[in-house]
């Protein structure tokens, strides 16, 4: 009688790794098609021809600044701060609205 519960055992056993290991295998063999599927998906669409296509990122489309320009704006940002300057010493409203006597100006 025991040899009978230790050969069902084993069968149980062994029955039950087989299982395990099966399914495991299946499920990796799953996700290997799903990461070769992505694959061929992806090699498709780098093959179809795009309407819109981004070769390089967007350059600034600032022009060179030149020392006349930088020097104009370094009066008229001396002539807003003297004006702030001016409002925080001595507020009033005449000092809050009045604006600076620089204006900035582009060529």
């Amino acid at each position: 009688m025991l040899g009978i519960l230790i050969v069902l055992f084993a069968f149980m056993f062994g029955g039950m790794l087989l299982i395990v290991v099966f399914g495991a295998r299946r499920i990796e063999d799953e996700l290997e098609e799903r990461a070769r599927e992505t694959q061929e998906i992806r090699a498709q669409a780098a093959r179809i021809p795009r309407f819109f296509v981004i070769t390089q990122p967007p350059a600034p489309r600032m022009g060179p600044l030149d020392d006349a320009f930088l020097g104009q704006l370094q009066q008229y940002l001396d002539a807003e701060q003297t004006c702030a300057n001016e409002f925080v010493l001595q507020p009033s409203i005449e000092s809050l609205y009045r604006a600076s006597d620089k204006t900035l100006t582009t060529h």
